[in-house]
């Protein structure tokens, strides 16, 4: 199942990707323009606007309203409504343009990325589509951490929350 999220949720695509979820973001487009294009291609459209949500809703599109600012909550939302799974670490999308990473060996990407990375990374994936590359860097801990947030949150029961200490 492919999930197509609107412009205002661009960060929240992008996570999606990195979680392995197969996510369409569109930029530039008319609502009545994505709305025909999920109802064609069979997308979850995916929203914060309440009135973009309405007119789904008449129109027989299948559509999630997003009730958070939280991206975590948002991905984990999107989980619980679509039965989509993450499929991060095993499987990922490149966050760009939503193409399928695959593990190449340091040798087939050491001109596409800087000489210090490919002495320092061992382990990179390529986009199958667009030809980026990725690594373990620097970002790597922000992503477990919120792959491993948004697993928790899947844990909750639906409509709970988590209690923090102030």
């Amino acid at each position: 199942m492919a999930i197509l999220l609107d412009e205002m949720l661009k960060r929240t695509a992008s996570w999606c990707r990195v979680l392995g979820i197969d996510t369409q973001f569109i930029t530039g487009k008319s609502d009545t323009w994505l709305l025909q294009y999920a109802k064609k291609g069979k997308l979850v459209l995916v929203t914060k606007d309440m009135e973009l949500f309405g007119r789904c809703q008449k129109q027989g599109v299948q559509c999630i309203f997003l009730k958070t600012d939280s991206r975590e909550e948002q991905v984990a939302q999107i989980i619980r409504d679509t039965g989509v799974r993450m499929t991060f670490p095993e499987r990922t999308r490149c966050p760009k343009c939503n193409g399928e990473l695959a593990v190449v060996d340091a040798a087939s990407v050491k001109d596409d990325v800087p000489e210090t990375v490919a002495d320092a990374q061992q382990r990179f994936w390529k986009c199958a589509s667009c030809g980026k590359v990725y690594w373990e860097g620097s970002h790597w801990r922000n992503i477990t951490r919120v792959y491993e947030r948004v697993r928790a949150l899947l844990e909750l029961p639906q409509g709970g929350t988590e209690t923090k200490d102030i």
